[in-house]
């Protein structure tokens, strides 16, 4: 295998800061590895929020606000009435309790005064229904008012933030189209893209009912508090004294809580960026053998997340716990200073005066806490709005909106540039054009050559202004394109790009993109001259085929040829051509060559090309060199110079050409016609396709093929995925080594679910008290419960704190082992896994991110919460039986109602549905495809078609939202109104219960708050359960990758493993097979990590000493040059290697391959991205490399297989010829019409 045999196999086929807009800053906190600490975030001032709002918005608001006032103090007047029927209660339980009888009451020492003052005491409490009724019926009518204002409050806010944040997307839409490209190349599409998705919607909850909750929330608790010092100053004062600690221990909570779930993001979000670096570039990844130790490093980022999860499982659980013991800690205190002053005859307090004071205090303080958690939503609306709105208010110099400017009646197409200087805004220290003076006459073709970022490709920029030159002027027909008007300037201008942008809809509507008003005819006629007619007919769909996401659909041949009929369609002026063949094979580069000829006819045509088949025809060619012009004139006049610009251009391009080809006598006209060829073209090309387009193409024929292979259905419709069972006992199998965890988090579940109806008893039991004669009794049952109730917050505080922790260590050690098992499972799938559109990396990074959280639902997590739910009303409903079973029917009758009103509740508090923020995302999807793609956008000057068409796919969500905000008001209207309803109904059929005498009073409260109290939390509980059917199809999913098996498995230590050739490849072990193969690509991929760990990606078998990975760098010429980095072989390459141009990353690619001295050398077009001057410095590495090894090179130019030992020619998936340059050219076949092709180019 050692052998030095070359095999050619020959195919057919660049962070903009803004100022606050007013200055405001909020604080929040930025945790690092070693600190915290508090750094000012911008805002903008909250009634900015409303500056799209009319007089019908202000009027929504004012009546919003209003309810929201009113439902706010609307929950003082519940206690007032409540109090009212405990003084009610209490005075008929303790005259009852000596049957009305003056001497048995005296005896007992529940009264103290005259007989005659008993009897008029006595009868007045005997009437239980007369005094307590009235109490009864204000419950409904309060009931019936908190119904209305509610809905009121919460459909009106809905519905003004709604009209608000669509005015709002508008606005940021259109200014984000109107924006210069200057601004683009500062601020990415996916920030910007981000932004529309999310910050709006912040604004929107900042603005719509989370507002309405926080005006309710403060005026509950201002109403709340008034009315307990009304009644009791110093119980009042007794009663907030424990406050301020809730409020603290909240506060210190909330930074934990952020903190650790900042960091656990951080952990998720770098294993998912290795994830989908591994997954992007899995080729690479299953080449190298790599999948394990890619693996690891995803491993080593999770652990972090483990880590960061629990911490914050933790945190929540003793925030719960403390919020438990706090409560319970007022109850405590509350009715032991309560029962103090009741039984104080200088300052004497009635019990329903304490419940009351009691009530009002607690419900104030949940109130504010309530309340800073919907001023959270506020804060981060106006942080939000900073960043929407700074956008929105910038307003161009380059404004495609704008009207100003010169429309002349027509254009001539005269094209100069007069000493123009420029520089990028985004770089302005460095000077791209110097000087520059050049000009293309009406019809003439300049072409524009130079090595890169010599500045040709900005100078086809200027012409379209997309920036504004720095110096001097460009002109078009004698005016400077700053004085013409945008929109009429680009109106005019086509342009075909080296990678053509098709948007995601029909081949019709993507040629109609060039020219808003064209007809079906018009739209044929441009795709007959563009050379596409015909592929386009022989689909099945033909001009209404969709194309795909950025037209993945269709081949690069395709694509190019629809983007030229796009630009035929507009009629242009000047056409610009910037590479618009360098990424075609030589069958697809004739034909799309030959459509931009006839689209380049009559017209003023600038052409960027490398290859010489597109410029030595040029009618003027200009050589640029660092920004400057340096040569001007024919292809002919400039070869004359032999030590000129345009000859070393040549001349370096033919260096990287082997000559023996030119020396054989036998060649016939073909090789003579090569030969003279070859003194003045160059053959480079750069083909920046990706991966997948480039093998498809090359197993196609040399021939363009005509139609899209996929079927109808493929393209059109997306298949229904199939999946298996998820049983509930497999899936219960994925957290088996959490048992211990799940089992003592479900103890502790029920512990803390049944600590609300037991507290129900103490409660009751405490207005027992005011029945006992004896004062010295009342202290001590005073002392009694109130023990009783802090050791109730003791035991909340633990169980509600342990549950957490052994829930979230059971949860996060699933999610983590789920996403390791589903990373795994993924990267030992065969190839043809990948190629699957539902495969695509962000496919299958979303599942790792989502799938594996999910699952959760179905496991402890789940059950901790049945268990709490089942035990909260298994314990309540036990209680409430025992003590009054028809009381308990009617309260049972009520239990779906609260359920279900805490449900809807819940969910308004926990934002827009799912549902709704898809149906808005899939509106935002024109948007962000243009945004995405702004410079063809601004090329077409379509952001007014963009921005229509926006707003059209903005009317159905919008008014699905609209109807939504009715049902929002109605549902969160419900559940605020049950609970005076439920009172109501409960206290009435207890009265008569009472007295009848069938159930003393204090079992009434016993019923009520026990049933109450349980379906409560219930409720509660119940909204935060994950959707179990969304958790069970995630597991689903995970199941089929878990079960999935490869038919090559490249993981297994079975198979044969040969020391000879001659064996089957499908019989070779795959990893084996895969260690003696060394690969080098068009586009290499490197990895997130230093350079030396990217090397040692090339054998991970063994150990590799410095010394080796140097040599290897140094037979790849790279190691002198990462030798000069400061940190050597430990820089960090960053995402893709970014941080090294194309020709550094190819070479650290070859010393990536050479590392393990593989037997087999695979050179896939590794040359054709670069231009000259890396091809040359990387076609000296790649001949080192390939000494003493079998080496196979795909490659179109002939420069790299000219001198191969042997040379294949592929056609349709079959090799048609074999032989060597020479005597495939003699044989007249494929080849030779190959060849004969690139020399007619």
């Amino acid at each position: 295998m050692g052998e030095e045999v070359n095999l050619s196999v020959i195919s057919g086929n660049d962070v903009h800061e803004k100022p606050p807009l007013n200055g405001q800053k909020e604080w929040h906190v930025e945790s690092t590895a070693n600190t915290a600490k508090l750094s000012p975030v911008p805002t903008v001032p909250f009634y900015s929020l409303f500056r799209f709002a009319n007089g019908f918005d202000y009027f929504l608001l004012v009546i919003g606000s209003l309810a929201s006032a009113i439902h706010g103090a609307s929950l003082p007047l519940l206690f007032i009435f409540f109090g009212d029927l405990t003084n009610t209660f209490t005075s008929f339980g303790k005259f009852s309790s000596c049957n009305f009888n003056y001497t048995l009451c005296t005896e007992a020492l529940l009264f103290n005064g005259t007989e005659s003052e008993f009897q008029i005491i006595a009868e007045q409490a005997r009437d239980l229904t007369g005094n307590s009724i009235y109490s009864v019926y204000w419950f409904i009518y309060i009931g019936l008012g908190v119904f209305i204002v509610g809905s009121i409050q919460v459909t009106t806010f809905c519905f003004l933030a709604i009209r608000q944040t669509k005015r709002i997307r508008l606005a940021y839409v259109k200014s984000i189209l109107r924006q210069d490209i200057g601004y683009h190349d500062v601020n990415s599409s996916g920030e910007l893209n981000a932004r529309l998705a999310d910050d709006i919607l912040k604004i929107q909850d900042g603005m719509g009912e989370k507002l309405s909750l926080l005006i309710q929330y403060i005026c509950m608790v201002i109403s709340l508090v008034i009315v307990a010092f009304i009644y009791s100053w110093k119980l009042a004062l007794v009663a907030l004294s424990l406050t301020p600690m809730l409020v603290i221990s909240t506060a210190m909570i909330f930074v934990l809580i952020k903190k650790y779930a900042g960091e656990e993001i951080e952990a998720y979000g770098s294993a998912g960026s290795i994830a989908e670096e591994t997954i992007s570039a899995i080729r690479t990844v299953v080449s190298l053998g790599i999948q394990d130790e890619q693996s690891r490093r995803y491993s080593v980022n999770l652990t972090k997340a483990r880590e960061m999860g629990i911490k914050k499982g933790t945190v929540l659980g003793l925030n719960m716990g403390f919020t438990y013991l706090t409560t319970f800690s007022v109850y405590a205190i509350t009715f032991w200073y309560g029962v103090q002053l009741i039984i104080d005859e200088n300052d004497p307090l009635d019990p329903g005066d304490m419940m009351v004071v009691f009530f009002n205090v607690l419900l104030a303080a949940l109130g504010l806490g309530a309340a800073g958690s919907n001023m959270e939503y506020i804060s981060t609306a106006k942080v939000a709005g900073m960043k929407i709105f700074s956008v929105i208010e910038r307003v161009p110099v380059i404004d495609i909106f704008s009207e100003k400017g010169i429309k002349p009646e027509n254009m001539e197409g005269n094209v100069v540039f007069k000493n123009v200087e420029f520089s990028y805004p985004s770089r302005p220290e460095t000077q791209i054009l110097k000087g520059v003076n050049f000009k293309a006459d009406k019809g003439q073709t300049v072409a524009l050559v130079g090595q890169s970022g010599c500045g040709k490709s900005t100078s086809i920029s200027l012409i379209q202004r997309f920036y504004d030159v720095a110096g001097g002027a460009v002109m078009i027909d004698g005016n400077n394109v700053k004085n013409l008007n945008l929109r009429w300037l680009r109106d005019r201008i086509g342009i075909v790009a080296q990678e053509p942008v098709l948007f995601d809809t029909t081949i019709g509507e993507n040629i109609r993109y060039g020219k808003q008003d064209v007809t079906d005819e018009e739209i044929h006629k441009a795709a007959k001259l563009a050379n596409a007619d015909n592929f386009i007919s022989a689909l099945p769909k033909k001009y209404e085929t969709l194309v795909g996401e950025s037209g993945s659909q269709l081949s690069g041949g395709q694509k190019q040829r629809i983007a030229i009929a796009r630009a035929i369609v507009r009629d242009p002026k000047i056409m610009l051509l910037d590479e618009a063949t360098s990424a075609l094979d030589t069958e697809s580069e004739y034909i799309v060559q030959s459509a931009l000829e006839k689209a380049s006819a009559g017209r003023t045509t600038i052409v960027i090309a490398h290859r010489l088949s597109t410029i030595k025809n040029a009618n003027k060619i200009i050589v640029f060199h660092d920004g400057q012009i340096v040569e001007e004139g024919t292809h002919d006049e400039l070869l004359e110079n032999h030590e000129g610009a345009y000859s070393n251009l040549i001349n370096s391009q033919m260096n990287n050409k082997t000559e023996n080809s030119v020396e054989s006598k036998n060649q016939g006209i073909i090789c003579q016609r090569l030969t003279k060829l070859s003194s003045k073209t160059s053959a480079r090309g750069r083909s920046n396709r990706n991966f997948k387009r480039r093998e498809t193409q090359s197993i196609k024929s040399g021939n363009e093929f005509s139609g899209n292979e996929e079927t109808e259905e493929d393209v059109d419709e997306e298949e229904e995925e199939e999946l298996p069972d998820a049983p509930i006992s497999r899936i219960m199998k994925l957290n088996k080594p959490e048992a211990v965890y799940i089992g003592f988090g479900c103890f502790f579940s029920a512990v803390s679910g049944s600590l609300d109806p037991i507290n129900a008893l103490i409660f009751s039991a405490v207005l027992t008290i005011f029945t006992e004669g004896n004062v010295e009794e009342q202290g001590h049952l005073s002392v009694l419960y109130s023990c009783l109730f802090l050791a109730l917050g003791a035991t909340a505080f633990i169980s509600n704190t342990l549950e957490a922790i052994f829930f979230s260590k059971s949860g996060t050690e699933l999610t983590i082992r789920l996403r390791e098992k589903a990373f795994r499972s993924v990267l030992r799938q065969d190839i043809a896994y990948f190629d699957d559109h539902r495969n695509n990396t962000g496919a299958v990074c979303m599942k790792l991110a989502s799938d594996a959280s999910r699952v959760q639902g179905c496991t402890g997590t789940r059950f901790g919460l049945l268990v709490k739910n089942f035990a909260c009303l298994g314990v309540a409903l036990g209680i409430a039986f025992a003590y009054s079973w028809k009381l308990t029917l009617l309260t049972i009758a009520y239990i779906p109602l609260i359920v279900l009103g805490e449900f809807l509740k819940m969910k308004l508090l926990l934002g827009a549905s799912e549902k709704e923020k898809q149906a808005f995302e899939n509106a935002n999807d024109i948007a962000t495809e243009a945004i995405s793609h702004i410079r063809t956008v601004a090329s077409l000057a379509n952001e007014a078609k963009v921005f229509q068409t926006y707003t059209e796919r903005l009317k159905e969500p919008f008014k699905s939202a609209v109807k939504k905000t009715v049902y929002t008001g109605i549902g969160y209207a419900f559940s605020q109104c049950l609970i005076y309803m439920t009172y109501a109904g409960i206290f009435r059929l207890g009265i008569e219960l009472v007295e009848s005498g069938e159930i003393p009073f204090e079992d009434v409260f016993k019923v009520l708050f026990a049933v109450i109290f349980g379906a409560r939390a219930a409720g509660q509980n119940s909204s935060y359960v994950p959707d179990y059917a969304e958790a069970k199809l995630s597991a689903a999913r995970m199941f089929k990758l878990f079960d999935s098996e490869p038919t090559i498995p490249s993981h297994s230590d079975e198979g044969h493993k040969p020391t000879i050739d001659g064996n089957d490849i499908k019989k070779l072990n795959v990893s084996w097979a895969r260690q003696q193969i060394g690969i080098v690509s068009q586009e290499p991929v490197l990895f997130d990590i230093s350079i030396k760990d990217n090397i040692l990606y090339g054998d991970i078998t063994r150990t590799h000493t410095d010394e080796e990975i140097a040599s290897a760098a140094a037979d790849a010429n790279i190691h002198e040059f990462i030798s000069s980095l400061p940190e050597g072989y430990d820089t960090k390459l960053g995402f893709k290697g970014r941080q090294l141009s194309g020709g550094q990353k190819q070479r650290i690619a070859i010393a990536r391959a050479l590392l393990g001295k593989p037997k087999l050398l695979l050179l896939d077009e590794a040359t054709s991205a670069l231009d000259t001057e890396s091809e040359k410095v990387v076609q000296e590495a790649l001949d080192k490399a390939r000494q003493g090894r079998t080496s196979i090179i795909i490659a179109h130019r002939l420069s790299t297989v000219m001198n191969a030992d042997m040379i294949a020619v592929v056609d349709k998936g079959r090799v048609v010829e074999t032989g060597t340059h020479n005597e495939l050219l003699q044989h007249m076949g494929a080849y030779h019409r190959l060849v004969n092709a690139q020399l007619m180019s």
